[in-house]
């Protein structure tokens, strides 16, 4: 009888993060104990092997670096024998409804799949916003079987992308999302928005719901989130190097949010709890 796959849940954190990270991270840990999964939570060593000269060319830009720095944990684990499945999971993740999420082992890597709700006009806060949808491959979740071929053909494009790009003109997500996109467009990769992701204007709509009970659903963002999603969304990503920067949510705001989403439960029930 051939053994049960075994499946490791893999996570990176800086030391001390705030306290909305905790309670992110700390979802994803009771998640993999509810599935009997192992568990890993990784601080720096994510970019042990990421090489020096790759490093150099991104100064204080160390999501790039975590990028690559995935991948090769990645690769090492299931080298080593140590799992069959391995499941990445960004530290700002926050599974929400975590007995929706189900990522067994498949044949074929996966990824993520996030609805990104983004203004059309100058404002966010303009409550005439026409929003726009876009539908994007992110690896917030990356999932790999042991002997993927795409595992190890990520790394190699990777370094290869980073020899030649100019340094001034590396992408925040050149390395992650936008090379996942492109590769998506001719190969199709399995993706799901279970864990998808939530923008800036979706999270201070929820914000103001957290201050005001009994507000009705907007029909601005968080109406446009709940209308993309096609598949009960278990958890996000919430997208912390976005938090606090220009007029975007704040720490002390984000972990209001994520009490919020913790009550509301999966993106389809909002609608339920928010009208």
């Amino acid at each position: 009888m051939p053994a049960t796959p075994r499946t490791m849940v893999l996570q990176s954190t800086p030391p001390h993060p705030p306290p909305w990270v905790v309670r992110c991270l700390d979802s994803v840990r009771q998640w993999a104990e509810m599935q009997s999964h192992e568990y890993r939570c990784i601080g720096d060593e994510l970019f042990a092997d990421v090489p020096a000269w790759y490093l150099d060319k991104i100064p204080n830009r160390m999501a790039v670096a975590a990028d690559l720095g995935r991948l090769q944990w990645a690769q090492r684990l299931l080298d080593a024998n140590k799992a069959d499945w391995i499941i990445w999971l960004d530290a700002d993740v926050l599974l929400f409804a975590p007995h929706l999420l189900e990522l067994g082992p498949r044949e074929h890597c996966m990824f993520g799949l996030e609805h990104w709700i983004q203004a059309e006009s100058a404002s966010n806060s303009s409550a005439a916003a026409k929003w726009r949808v876009h539908h994007n491959t992110h690896n917030a979740l990356a999932c790999f079987p042991r002997h993927c071929p795409v595992l190890p053909f990520l790394q190699h494009a990777i370094l290869r992308l980073m020899r030649r790009v100019d340094p001034e003109r590396i992408a925040p997500q050149m390395m992650g999302p936008k090379l996942l996109g492109s590769l998506h467009s001719l190969v199709d990769f399995e993706r799901t928005s279970a864990v998808g992701a939530l923008s800036p204007p979706v999270l201070k709509e929820l914000h103001h719901l957290s201050q005001a009970a009994d507000a009705p659903l907007s029909t601005g963002a968080l109406a446009a989130a709940i209308g993309a999603q096609r598949e009960p969304m278990a958890g996000a990503n919430l997208c912390a190097t976005l938090v606090a920067d220009q007029d975007n949510v704040s720490h002390e705001q984000m972990l209001t949010i994520v009490n919020q989403l913790l009550a509301l439960g999966s993106l389809p029930d909002w609608v339920d709890k928010t009208v």
